[in-house]
């Protein structure tokens, strides 16, 4: 510590510090490379340059050299300083070492958080020191009532920096390894969520259901025709096979699944609770007696959870129980009038393109 304290009474004090090649005789240089001491202002006295200090950097002692170093380049910039210390084989500090090291050098400072505190006093202050200031501190209280009084009132201060350190030094280098691992777990755990996410949000086919009553005017006979090729067919009385139609729409909107849609007109199908989660749109003629095998027999209910539909030709009168149902109308042209059902068309699936948005079928 003695050779710390007499480089901060000739940096602080204006002093030079004389860097020497001791060996059969002393000689002065100026490389800090070939340098084996150093001497402080007028004192003769030579301190080793690779003596072990009280600077301590990632928890070891630091040699005296590179604390001289760090002072003869204590107005240099960062970049200029390293460069120094790689062409002269002298270890850098890192920039807050370096800052705060000149700073207590050049006794701006009267703290040094990389300097190992002493048991009894600041940075360099022995107890011999310490005693020899707090005795004449007394004496002058003794020898003065109204210092004294004074005391009393005394609040020793601190520079920003020595309000800021701590007591002891804070190595960080033991936590890289528990950054790195919780930064892993997080990755892993962001990982998890999204395939939980996924797994979760994995669509099946949607599914449109129609009504079984030959006076239908969409049935599994003609809808596939209609919301494919955007034509209405009168629709017949022939089977379908297995009761299942599937209309094909590719779209980059939304999922593969939702590119068919499957169309029945029994839900005797539904073996599972699940289907019902992929129905997008019931079709109705208004009878009540469709909807008795139904998650929901009330129409009133049916209706506030799935979207709706009746179908009807323009003109005819629409039955009271639609309306109070709030079911969507589609009307379509009798006969030959067939140059309005594409845009009909086109409307209906704008209407189903907003119902599959909102049950989560859309393309993030």
């Amino acid at each position: 510590m003695e050779a710390l304290k007499r480089l901060r009474e000739a940096a602080s004090k204006g002093k030079p510090v004389k860097l020497v090649v001791s060996g059969e005789s002393i000689e002065e240089i100026d490389s800090i490379k070939l340098a084996t001491h150093v001497r402080f202002g007028s004192d003769e006295k030579l301190y080793d340059l690779d003596a072990p200090t009280d600077v301590i950097t990632d928890g070891e002692k630091q040699a005296l050299r590179p604390v001289v170093f760090c002072w003869m380049h204590d107005k240099s910039s960062i970049v200029d300083y390293k460069n120094s210390c790689l062409q002269n084989d002298v270890a850098d500090f890192k920039f807050l070492v370096k800052s705060d090291l000149c700073s207590w050098l050049n006794a701006t400072s009267d703290t040094c958080k990389f300097i190992e505190q002493s048991q009894n006093g600041k940075n360099g202050e022995s107890k011999a020191d310490s005693d020899e200031i707090s005795g004449a501190q007394k004496r002058r209280a003794a020898e003065d009532p109204r210092m004294a009084r004074i005391a009393e009132f005394e609040i020793n201060s601190l520079d920003h920096n020595a309000a800021l350190h701590g007591t002891k030094n804070v190595m960080l280098k033991n936590h890289i390894s528990d950054a790195k691992r919780f930064a892993m777990q997080l990755k892993k755990s962001k990982d998890n969520k999204s395939t939980s996410s996924n797994r979760a949000t994995t669509k099946k086919q949607p599914i449109i259901i129609v009504s079984p009553a030959t006076t239908a005017l969409l049935s599994l006979t003609n809808i596939k025709q209609f919301l494919e090729e955007g034509k209405f067919v009168e629709p017949s009385l022939q089977r379908v096979e297995n009761n299942v139609v599937t209309i094909n729409r590719p779209s980059n909107r939304f999922v593969a699944p939702a590119h068919s849609i499957m169309v029945v007109d029994n839900v005797d199908l539904f073996t599972k609770p699940e289907y019902w989660d992929r129905v997008i749109a019931i079709f109705t003629t208004g009878q009540a007696w469709q909807f008795t095998k139904y998650k929901y027999s009330k129409p009133e209910i049916l209706f506030q959870k799935y979207p709706g539909f009746y179908m009807t030709y323009s003109g005819d009168i629409v039955p009271k129980q639609i309306y109070d149902w709030n079911v969507n109308v589609v009307s379509v042209d009798r006969g030959e009038k067939r140059f309005r059902d594409k845009m009909i068309v086109k409307d209906l699936w704008a209407q189903i393109d907003k119902i599959l948005l909102a049950r989560n079928y859309g393309v993030e």
